[in-house]
């Protein structure tokens, strides 16, 4: 596999979970759009709700959460969670799978977890849906957690295992043996998928202790593998200060640990799906590829999230809940949905959109000519990356890897005036917060 310039692979711009992306987002769009949105859409969906608890703070997520396992505060919040759901029901919307993530879902203990899937079972019968996935945290639950999630209708679980290696676990404050992992996945015939999380570019991490924790990983055979750019931002998230930057793998180390890691895995029999997702070719996200804030998925691209910093999109609305708990509060007891902002796409932002997605999740797509003139005459001189026959566009192998960049050739709302180093800052630190908040 070819490797390309850490300058390339590096380049800052979004993961294109959204289009467009969270900071051309309006904080006038509030709950009455919300609900004119809801009023005016049916079609199928993808179901979110975030759990914003974790017991202990990894130094390296991104994440928007909470440390405590204060039992009353998680119920305090589980309460209007609750209250949240209720306000979705008068518009009942066609739910076709679930994604419970954080956070730490499996936070919740048993009672607090039957007390939210009883109220779920309330917009939709959760055990005849395609797919329930829940996140796990491996070092708080056991065999009999994972029994009772699967009597509740999950049917995925998704581990943040990130590294295997024990100085790399201790950098980041989530030391988990895979030996714990092993235990957990005696009981993996109740799910019809197990997902793996991986990072690279962690502080300690070297291309041979990565090689390690992917042929350990490979033993254990997950249906899903997502691989991961650790984005180290201790501007955003305070606690990234904890990690020593000269721990750090240097840049040109990050394109060979993502390509030898890729190039592993596909050899081992996974397929490579979109950007950075792997899946053996009994998965079901081999046969069909969608994209939405959480990744790439099998199910639908529409999605509704329920909780705070929740992200959703239906229709031609984006919208997203508010961060602070207290204001996620006040909201549902008002009996308004937590909305902070929002927007609505126009034309051109979905022309755009579907040539984006069509890129990441399918790599090749069909455009109008005319419309995209500008953008194809720019691919022709890329040929490495694609390659441009008339009005189709199909990416190279190479391209994969800079799929990114590729994408970028079809933005047009983050074209920054040349020299312009205080826009570039700025805009740089929204993507970074855009781009990996959602995954947890």
């Amino acid at each position: 596999m070819r490797i390309p310039s850490s300058e390339e692979f590096n380049a800052p711009g979004h993961w294109f979970t959204s289009y467009p992306s969270l900071n051309h987002w309006s904080e006038s769009f509030r709950h009455s759009d919300y609900v004119e949105a809801l009023t005016q859409f049916t079609d199928p969906l993808h179901l979110y709700l975030h759990i914003p608890f974790c017991k202990k703070l990894c130094s390296y997520c991104i994440c928007n959460v909470v440390i405590s396992s204060d039992r009353e505060k998680i119920q305090f919040f589980l309460d209007h969670l609750l209250k949240e759901i209720d306000l979705l029901k008068p518009f009942e919307p066609d739910i076709q799978d679930i994604h419970f993530g954080g956070g730490t879902p499996s936070h919740l203990d048993r009672k607090q977890f039957a007390q939210l899937c009883s109220k779920l079972d309330e917009l939709t019968d959760i055990r005849s849906l395609k797919e329930v996935a829940m996140e796990i945290d491996p070092r708080t639950v056991n065999q009999d957690d994972l029994k009772h999630y699967a009597s509740f209708g999950v049917n995925r679980i998704s581990f943040g295992i990130q590294d295997y290696d024990l100085r790399v676990q201790e950098a980041i404050n989530r030391v988990q043996p895979p030996e714990l992992i092993d235990e957990l996945l005696e009981v993996r015939h109740l799910f019809r998928g197990v997902n793996f999380d991986l990072l690279y570019g962690l502080p300690l991490q070297t291309r041979q202790t990565l090689r390690n924790t992917v042929s350990r990983v490979l033993k254990q055979r997950p249906d899903r593998i997502t691989l991961l750019k650790y984005c180290h931002a201790p501007e955003i998230r305070k606690h990234m200060k904890l990690i020593n930057v000269t721990d750090l793998p240097s840049p040109e180390n990050l394109p060979m640990m993502f390509c030898e890691t890729a190039e592993s895995l596909m050899e081992a029999g996974y397929l490579w799906i979109g950007l950075d997702h792997f899946c053996l070719p009994s998965d079901s996200l081999s046969k069909k590829v969608g994209r939405t804030f959480n990744g790439f998925t099998s199910g639908t691209n529409e999605m509704i999230g329920l909780g705070p910093t929740t992200t959703g999109v239906f229709g031609r609305t984006y919208c997203q809940s508010t961060y602070d708990l207290h204001d996620y509060y006040n909201s549902i007891n008002k009996g308004e949905f937590p909305i902070h902002r929002g927007y609505r796409m126009t034309d051109d932002d979905m022309k755009r959109r579907r040539v984006i997605f069509s890129l990441l999740c399918n790599h090749k797509v069909i455009v109008d000519p005319f419309y995209f003139e500008k953008e194809l005459n720019q691919l022709w001189s890329r040929p490495e990356l694609c390659e441009v026959w008339g009005n189709e566009i199909t990416v190279t192998d190479y391209g994969r890897i800079l799929l990114r960049n590729i994408c970028k050739v079809f933005d047009n709302k983050d074209v920054l005036p040349e020299h312009d180093k205080i826009a570039q800052k700025t805009i740089t630190r929204k993507i970074k917060l855009e781009d990996h908040r959602v995954f947890g």
